[in-house]
């Protein structure tokens, strides 16, 4: 038999309908067999890289800076706990196989994923490869009539092979290295640092921002061949901006009013047309963004999202693509595609299918193509909200490929002045195209079409009877990360890179991506770096907006700069192209990060502490000492002595060394907040509803007074039904 390894179950069921000749309920056990054919998936990476220590006792904890660097060449794998069953199982069927095949996903990590099971058991026999980008059976059929021989396709998985040492190398010696320096747990990572280095730098920009009172020139006249008063705006040329990109100097802008007001000019017009074709399809950093846009979702939650769509209702495509284009064979399914997807969101466009949109290039088409409906019965009524909202944004953007582009005829009136050019623009619409359908859901800018000028003809003109006004504005600062806008930026970190060698190979990585101009981490993987920022304490919500903690602040700014930024990735990228190519050795990458990290090891963080930020909320009653705000690690607030001191003892448990030893915790299951803390540290009484009694479980209400050796005293204004306990916890 042929033994077919999925990379997840789902796929695995959908292979074998396609292949083994039988029905598959959603269910089904695996393996399936059929035809010759026994399919079998794995459920993700099965095998991690083992810990250090198991390497060398040495390199475990306590952690030591003696032993860095760590470095494993072919660093050696081992099931994960939970998934030690499943390498046995797929062990089982290997001795029955007469060649298996490799349905990983289509890109370097799903190669990884099947090759490493196949290591890890020794297998020595034949391997073949298929690539699977849809779920729909007579897809996959044809993909199992093109198996290319593995062999070939290796290199792509020994390239992410090469990653993932590296990003395990680089973690392991950076972490520890900052957390012994600097007395605390913080972690280092390829791409959560530079991530995080963009929050912390437009938290600071927004924080530093001077605001600068500019100015913008505007003329108004009568026209006699315009409807209205066209307002033409002033465009300084680059000597006047001085590399700025306002006008800050009233008085120059005085000094053109003065020439123009009263006067007339002449002025000519031109006419443009301007087509605004329909935005490509998704890929999955374009959907996470759009979405937080849109709904305010989080990246993770739109993630699970598609993935839920494509599990459990088989409504989509490979969700987490990279690429937003398509292959000629998805152009002539596209009939039935969307006929089946209209009907599912209940709705009848009128599409034309001979239209033959610009995402459809298989040239630019990657391991992936573009995120879009599949021909399967998933009404939206079987759907909860949310996925309807993700589904139906994925299906209009597909359909809108099949309608035609918006146009548009802009009339641009100019006339030059000392120091710049006066224009006047307006547009008008010629065919709405997808517009007409789907409304403005371009990105593309249209900020041309708000200036509400009358339409002038091409040709010479006059303005009579100018009027110019000055209008003072304030430069802004630049606006907090959300969600999507953090994913969007991960994308295109380049543009935030100043050195043009790294800026360059930052974008060649993404060359013919659409939606990915040099970015860092993979669409895959960049919701789950924003929840480990903000588990780990970097980042947080506030008020939908992503902010840089105090800490991730202090820390990000005492990394060294070779690690902190995307300049990692470039010369990540470069070492991995030649791995991929067969011109580099898997460890070289490795190497590299041993090279670098060598190069601050004794330097980085020298003398440097992160002390966290404490907010004071009162005086202690037992000593006078500030009483500052703390959090356990639950994450509840309690309540403590500046004075207080303590040392973590050998097993782990911290022991208080010096101070008064005053400590608020909270009172019968109630948590105090800071200004219920700070009432009482000023001798106030404060009301407590829904306290428990720790002997009875009953709740009551009652006021808590703070007692001079600084426990909590209860009052009442009757007898509590309940018992208390009075204790300060």
């Amino acid at each position: 038999m042929k033994l077919v390894i999925a990379e997840k179950p789902m796929l695995a069921r959908d292979i074998a309908r396609a292949i083994c000749g039988k029905q598959v309920s959603e269910t089904a056990r695996l393996p399936i067999s059929g035809n010759g054919y026994t399919v079998i998936a794995c459920a993700g990476h099965l095998l991690e890289l083992v810990e250090p220590d198991a390497v060398n006792p040495a390199w475990g904890k306590p952690w030591s800076l003696d032993v860095l660097p760590i470095q494993i060449d072919d660093w050696a794998k081992e099931p994960t706990e939970d998934k030690k069953d499943l390498v046995e199982r797929i062990d089982s069927l290997l001795p029955e196989a007469e060649c298996v095949i490799n349905a990983g996903d289509p890109d370097d990590e799903g190669q990884l994923i099947v090759d490493e099971v196949l290591d890890y058991l020794g297998y020595e026999g034949e391997v073949l490869r298929v690539y699977v980008n849809d779920n729909i059976e007579k897809n996959i059929v044809k993909a199992f009539e093109r198996l290319v021989p593995n062999e070939q396709c290796r290199p792509a998985g020994d390239a992410a092979y090469a990653r993932q040492m590296a990003d395990k190398c680089f973690g392991v010696n950076e972490t520890r290295l900052a957390t012994k320096r600097l007395g605390g747990l913080f972690s280092v990572g390829r791409v959560q640092t530079p991530t995080l280095g963009l929050v912390v730098n437009r938290d600071e920009a927004i924080e530093n921002h001077v605001t600068r009172k500019y100015y913008e020139l505007t003329a108004t006249g009568g026209c006699a061949d315009a409807s209205g008063a066209p307002v033409f705006k002033f465009k300084p040329d680059k000597d006047m901006l001085a590399g700025e990109k306002h006008v800050f100097d009233h008085d120059v802008l005085d000094v053109i009013k003065a020439k123009l007001d009263g006067s007339g000019m002449s002025f000519s017009t031109v006419i443009s047309k301007k087509v605004e074709n329909p935005p490509l399809p998704y890929n999955l950093t374009v959907l996470l963004s759009d979405m937080s846009r849109r709904y305010g979702f989080s990246a993770s939650k739109t993630q699970q999202i598609t993935q839920d769509l494509r599990d459990k209702y088989k409504a989509i495509t490979y969700n987490r693509s990279d690429s937003q284009y398509l292959k000629e064979e998805h152009f002539a399914q596209a009939p039935v595609v969307l006929a089946q997807a209209m009907e599912n969101v209940g709705a009848i466009w009128p599409l034309d299918y001979s239209i033959h949109s610009k995402a459809f290039n298989e040239k630019n088409v990657t391991a992936h193509h573009g995120i879009i409906p599949q021909e399967v019965s998933a009404p939206v009524a079987d759907m909860t909200g949310d996925e309807a909202k993700v589904y139906m944004a994925i299906v209009e953007r597909y359909a809108m490929q099949f309608l035609p582009p918006a146009t548009y005829d802009v009339s641009t009136s100019a006339f030059a002045v000392d120091g710049g050019e006066f224009q006047a623009v307006a547009r008008r619409v010629r065919e709405a195209g997808f517009k007409a359908v789907f409304g403005n859901v371009s990105d593309e800018d249209g900020d041309d079409a708000a200036s509400g000028n009358p339409w002038i003809d091409e040709g010479d003109h006059r303005l009579e009877r100018i009027e110019c006004a000055v209008t003072e504005k304030e430069t802004a600062p630049p606006k907090p990360y959300t969600e999507g806008t953090l994913i969007a930026d991960m994308a295109s970190i380049a543009k935030y890179v100043t050195d043009p060698e790294v800026k360059a190979i930052l974008k060649q990585k993404d060359d013919g991506k659409k939606g990915e101009h040099g970015g860092i981490g993979t669409t895959a993987t960049r919701a789950s770096i924003i929840e480990k920022l903000k588990e780990r304490g970097y980042l947080e919500d506030v008020k939908s907006k992503i902010r840089s903690t105090d800490k991730a602040r202090a820390f990000y700014h005492l990394l060294p700069p070779e690690i902190r930024g995307a300049d990692v990735t470039a010369r990540w990228w470069l070492i991995q192209q030649d791995i991929a190519d067969g011109k580099a050795d898997v460890n070289d990458l490795q190497r590299s990060v041993i090279e670098v990290f060598n190069g601050h090891r004794e330097t980085a963080y020298v003398g440097a502490s992160i002390a966290p930020k404490a907010t004071v909320v009162g005086k202690c009653p037992l000593c006078g000492a500030d009483v500052v705000q703390r959090k356990a690690k639950s994450g509840k607030p309690f309540y403590t002595c500046s004075s207080n001191k303590s040392e973590k003892q050998e097993d782990g448990t911290w022991k208080q060394v010096a101070g008064c030893g005053f400590k608020l915790l909270g009172w019968c299951g109630k948590t105090f907040t800071p200004k219920q803390v700070a009432s009482l540290l000023e001798g106030k009484a404060v009301p407590l509803k829904g306290c428990k009694s720790k002997t009875t479980g009953k709740t009551f209400d009652c006021k808590a007074k703070l007692k001079k050796d600084g426990t909590i005293e209860p009052m009442f204004d009757s007898k509590p039904k309940g018992k208390y306990n009075k204790t300060r916890r």
